[in-house]
């Protein structure tokens, strides 16, 4: 079975406060794009994991622990065969793993023929990461708490994506600590889930912000993209990955031309309306 896993991008993120635990509290709206991952399984004895990738522990791979944790969830007795050819950038703020992890807990549902409902199985994802649940459907989805609280919306219609990947970033942990130091961003949501859901890009444009931003404002990356004039520049997750959204296909393409005659890793991607698809 083979299913492409997508990237998502997030038309803005507020961080809200945290909670007595440590944990950050979010406001997030999540937009699946078309660059993904794609993700090949197999019924096999045990579980294994082939990835072209960088080179880590089976074990710590996170599909790797989607499909024992399948397995273990739904008592189901099985073993499989995991290969994932990388086009997500690691690390870069669009979910390449989670979406890798979604990927396989759905394909295991069908190829063993669980019939496990989705509500359940974001259930399972939740216990991998605070932003798997989403890739189970994707689209475009509002996440709220830590990101596991879901609300999904209609998903854009129109526009271009051009993805380019800055520099390197500490962990997302201490990417927090540094935020808590910072005077906090401001983000009107009920503002950019009316102009995704209107189809309206003058209004998306004018209201996307993300709160790690702040810590970016000095990124070359970011500088390059504002250069091509696109409606509007924004960060994904918390970086390193900086979007240009643009209105049509032919300046999109242009735009990326330019970025690639600087040797900048770029990804051109439009909305997709599902985080999984199977082939």
């Amino acid at each position: 079975m083979k299913l492409r896993a997508n990237a998502k991008i997030n038309l803005s993120l507020q961080i809200c406060g945290k909670r007595q635990d440590g944990y950050h509290l979010i406001d997030t709206v999540m937009q699946s794009v078309g660059l993904y991952d794609e993700v090949e399984i197999t019924k096999a004895d045990g579980i294994s994991v082939e990835s072209d990738s960088l080179d880590i522990k089976q074990e710590d791979n996170i599909a790797f622990k989607a499909a024992k944790l399948f397995f273990k969830d739904y008592a189901i007795d099985g073993g499989i065969k995991i290969t994932i050819r990388k086009n997500i950038p690691s690390a870069a703020g669009l979910g390449g793993g989670s979406a890798d992890a979604a990927a396989v807990l759905l394909g295991l549902n069908d190829l063993y023929n669980a019939n496990i409902p989705k509500e359940q199985l974001c259930k399972t994802a939740l216990k991998l990461g605070a932003d798997v649940p989403f890739f189970i459907d994707g689209g475009c989805a509002r996440a709220q708490g830590i990101g596991e609280a879901l609300t999904p919306l209609k998903s854009l219609n129109c526009g271009y994506f051009l993805l380019a990947k800055a520099e390197k970033k500490p962990s997302t942990a201490e990417m927090y600590k540094i935020l808590d130091s910072k005077e906090p961003i401001t983000c009107d949501t009920t503002a950019v889930i009316d102009a995704v859901e209107s189809g309206d890009l003058e209004k998306l444009s004018g209201n996307m912000v993300n709160s790690f931003a702040t810590i970016w404002q000095e990124s070359g990356v970011k500088s390059q993209l504002l250069a091509l004039e696109p409606l509007a520049v924004s960060l994904s997750g918390s970086g390193p990955t900086w979007f240009a959204l643009f209105k049509n296909e032919a300046d999109a393409k242009k735009a990326k031309i330019e970025l690639e005659k600087k040797n900048i890793d770029c990804w051109l991607a439009t909305p997709e309306t599902q985080a999984v698809i199977f082939e």
